[in-house]
């Protein structure tokens, strides 16, 4: 029978330039990135909001929201797990409904959409539920592709036990 060796690694990072790199990568990829997707985002939509020239063309714009989901999703430590690009793009997402969809009156004069409660709202809301949906499919799929505790044994047809 196998066992897997005991090891002291863990998740944490052990030295002070490991916890450096990641707290630069943050604010550089993670935060830089972020403000990069809501850059291209705003210059992608407002040309049909606003009367004056464009801030830059849609289509640069558009690649520069898409680079900066990719460094955000770099700079949180989460590349490879692309769907937590669904988190990032959620608000922009959310957002851009909101604008396009036509409300009726009595929605329009109801809700106060330029308070401060509000924004908080509709920025945080669809980051939140997006991010629990994400985590718990990630969740799921890291369990089932977990291996099982005795995988590497198998049964002889004798029946006694055998490492592979």
């Amino acid at each position: 029978m196998k066992i897997a060796p005991m090891t002291n690694k863990s998740a944490w990072p052990e030295t002070t330039l490991q916890k450096t790199w990641i707290a630069v990568r943050f604010i550089i990829f993670g935060v830089g990135g972020f403000l990069l997707l809501m850059f291209g985002w705003i210059a992608t939509i407002e040309r049909p909001f606003l009367d004056s020239e464009r801030l830059m063309n849609p289509y640069l714009a558009f690649f520069l929201a898409l680079v900066g989901s990719f460094m955000a999703l770099f700079g949180v430590g989460k590349w490879g797990r692309w769907a937590y690009l669904s988190v990032l793009l959620s608000t922009p997402l959310v957002v851009s409904l909101m604008m396009v969809i036509p409300w009726p009156d009595w929605a329009r004069g109801g809700i106060n959409w330029g308070s401060k409660d509000m924004g908080v709202l509709i920025f945080a809301l669809p980051l939140i539920v997006s991010n629990l949906i994400v985590r718990r499919y990630y969740r799921r799929r890291d369990a089932r592709n977990a291996p099982a505790p005795h995988e590497d044994l198998s049964v002889s047809a004798s029946g006694e036990q055998t490492s592979k």
